[in-house]
Formats: C-alpha cells, sequence, structure tokens
C-alpha cells in the first residue's frame, strides 16, 4: 500500500493568505492621514505667504487677458515723449468771448451780422435822423408824433394858431426842435408860403426881424430848415442873409433840398454855420407801405454813407408807417435827434 502524502493544514494556509490583505489596508490608511497632514501644512503656508486666491485669480486673468489682446492688437510703435506742460497764465475775472473764426463759438448755420458802416466820425455808428414838418395847426398831430416814443425832429410853423403851444409840448415831449421857415417857391405865389416867409429880394436886415420874430415863437428851436423855398434857396443873397442870422444865434441849418439848384449849404459852411441835407422825403406819395419803402430806403442810405436825414409830414399814413417800421427796422442803424449827426460830423 503507498504511502499517503502528509496533508496541509487548510488554516494555515487561509491565515497566510489573509496577512497581506491587512498589511495592505494599513498603508493606504497611513498614506491617507499623510495626504491629509501635507493638504493642512500647504494650505497654512498658502495663507499666510502667498496672495489670496481671489487676488492670484485677477492677477492670472489680468495676465491672460494682456495675452490675448497682445495677439489680438497689431503692433504699435510707442507715442513720442510730450513736452512738459506749459504754466497757465492767470484767467481774467471775465471769460473772452469766442473769437469769430472759431466755429465752436458760433452757432451753426446762423447767418453773422454783418459790421456797420463808419459814419464821418470814424465811430462806427451809423445814424438816421428823422424830421417831421409842418407842425403848429394842430396839437393832435402834436400829440400823436410824441406817442410814437421815438427820437424824432419836430419842425414847427410860425404864425399858426398852435405855434407857441408846438414847441412847447415837443420840447416837453423830450423832442427836438426846429423852425420851419417859409421861404418862395419858384411854382407858387409868395402868399402861399404862409406867414412869417422870406421873398427873394428882401434886405438882410428885413430877414433878420422876419427870422427873429419866427424864433421868438419857437423858443426851443436848435436849427432851421426852410418849407417850400426852391426858389429862396437858389439866391445866394438871401441865404447869406438867412445864416448870418443863425451864425449869430448859434443854430444850424438843414437844408430841405426842394431845389437841386440850392446854394444853401455852400453859403452856410462859408458863414461857418453848420449844415446838414435832407436824403429822403418819406411821402412824396401819400400811404403806408410807400412811406415803410421810403424809410427801408433811408436805412440803406445811411449804412452806405455813415448818416442820413430823412423828412416826413404828421399824415396818419406815415405816422402809421413809422410806428410799422420802427418794430423790424434795421438795429444796425441807430435813430437820432437831428442835432446828433452835427455831433458825429
Amino acid at each position: 500500500m503507498a504511502a499517503r502524502k502528509p496533508r496541509k493544514s487548510t488554516k494555515s494556509a487561509k491565515s497566510k493568505s489573509k496577512r497581506p490583505a491587512k498589511n495592505s489596508n494599513g498603508n493606504v490608511a497611513l498614506a491617507f492621514l499623510l495626504g491629509v497632514a501635507a493638504a493642512l501644512v500647504l494650505l497654512f503656508v498658502a495663507q499666510k505667504y502667498l496672495p489670496s486666491y481671489k487676488s492670484l485669480t485677477a492677477l492670472l486673468g489680468d495676465q491672460t487677458s494682456t495675452v490675448a489682446s497682445t495677439k489680438q492688437r497689431p503692433a504699435v510703435s510707442p507715442a513720442p515723449p510730450q513736452p512738459a506742460a506749459q504754466p497757465q497764465p492767470a484767467r481774467a475775472s471775465q471769460e473772452t468771448p469766442p473769437s469769430p473764426a472759431d466755429p465752436a463759438g458760433q452757432d451753426a448755420g446762423k447767418p453773422q451780422p454783418e459790421p456797420p458802416s463808419q459814419d464821418h466820425a470814424g465811430k462806427g455808428k451809423v445814424l438816421l435822423a428823422i424830421v417831421i414838418d409842418d407842425l403848429g395847426a394842430n396839437l393832435s398831430q402834436v400829440e400823436a408824433v410824441a406817442d410814437l416814443r421815438m427820437p424824432l425832429t419836430g419842425s414847427v410853423l410860425p404864425g399858426l394858431t398852435h405855434t407857441r403851444e408846438t414847441d412847447a409840448q415837443l420840447a416837453k415831449s423830450g423832442l427836438e426842435v426846429l423852425l420851419h421857415q417859409p421861404m418862395e417857391a419858384w411854382n407858387a405865389p409868395p402868399r402861399a408860403m404862409g406867414p412869417g416867409g422870406l421873398r427873394v429880394g428882401m434886405s438882410a436886415k428885413d430877414v433878420k426881424r422876419v427870422v427873429d420874430g419866427n424864433l421868438a415863437q419857437t423858443p426851443h428851436a436848435v436849427g432851421m430848415n426852410n418849407h417850400m423855398g426852391s426858389r429862396a434857396s437858389e439866391d445866394a443873397a438871401l441865404m447869406d442873409a438867412v445864416m448870418a442870422v443863425l451864425k449869430a444865434r448859434g443854430l444850424f441849418f438843414l437844408d430841405s433840398k426842394t431845389s437841386e439848384g440850392s446854394v444853401a449849404e455852400k453859403r452856410a459852411a462859408k458863414a461857418g454855420v453848420p449844415v446838414l441835407a435832407r436824403a429822403i422825403f418819406l411821402d412824396n406819395e401819400r400811404g403806408q407801405q410807400s412811406a415803410i419803402l421810403m424809410l427801408k430806403e433811408a436805412e440803406r442810405l445811411a449804412l452806405m454813407k455813415g448818416r442820413a436825414v430823412a423828412i416826413g409830414h404828421p399824415h396818419p399814413e406815415t405816422l402809421a408807417a413809422l410806428a410799422a417800421w420802427n418794430i423790424r427796422r434795421d438795429q444796425r442803424v441807430r435813430l437820432v435827434p437831428l442835432s446828433r449827426l452835427l455831433k458825429a460830423n
């Protein structure tokens, strides 16, 4: 009978096989503990010595965006160094208005006004004087002129019912007064002049007597202009006698220019009397629209020459035209009393 082989113990074999597994589990646990410890150490070090997580993230983000922008943008050469800023002067108490050459100082599309013409005195002022003739017969006319509240000049006829009252009322209203001296005309009889008229052939003595009497009725008169007078203003002797009276009184003369052959300006200049001349009649053709057109023409002449004189009459249409024109008139033209033109001359 063959010998039986000895049997190995099953228990010992199982125990041998379990030992290696027990050792493996212990190693894993040890490694886990060591890892946790290392993580805690790293976390402590990171919190103490490294920037915060948000700062680090922002830094990394900035770096990332910088790299990305560098890749996308074309290369640009560095800008040249700027000169050092110069010290600015002290600012004035009032701001300087924008220069006309600077479009920032202008309204876009807005036309700029033309500069006014230079007058004879070179002061850059355009002057217009308007005289209302033939006053003295009706006080309501004086009131209508004063109610316009414009710096008009009233010329008063002598020897009429309300001559003196008209002179006083004009002065009280702040309006300038002239003596509207009647003078002989070519196409009318001497009586057509009215009272206190001057005729060709009168002596210098008679001229002085008549003019002195007329001025006594208009004590506020600062000058004289002729009523009619197409013939008288052409006569040098008569004009010399008139200018002698005005020179002695310190008054000026306005030539109404009823004749193109008038010598009044020349004789006044020779006598040393300040003199002006009419440029426009406002109402040779009566009517409001016609008078407005003539006022516009007076403006044009004033702008062209620096000054102008217009003469009208106290017709309702003329006064209505003055009121309407005054609202929309050219503001470059300054409306003034008649004597103001002499001061600017």
